[in-house]
């Protein structure tokens, strides 16, 4: 039983260019088994990643807004 992965990752800019501030996002997608149906596996990652997004982009602004104390 084979198994793959994934990995893309973009980078931008959040602040102006003098100040040289940039965010990234990652999504790794792993132990894809090349035995089952690829859309199944596709369908459970996509809504796993979004309730992970979610929550983690909540923990990431509650703690930026603690850093500039914006609480």
């Amino acid at each position: 039983m084979s198994k793959v992965s994934m990995h893309i990752g973009f980078t931008f800019r959040v602040g102006p260019l003098d100040q040289n501030q940039y965010g990234r996002i990652d999504l790794t997608l792993d132990q894809i088994d090349t035995e089952l149906p690829i859309q199944d596996q596709l369908t459970e990652a996509e809504t796993v990643s979004d309730e992970v997004y979610k929550f983690l982009k909540k923990k990431v602004d509650s703690q930026l807004d603690e850093m500039l104390g914006e609480e």
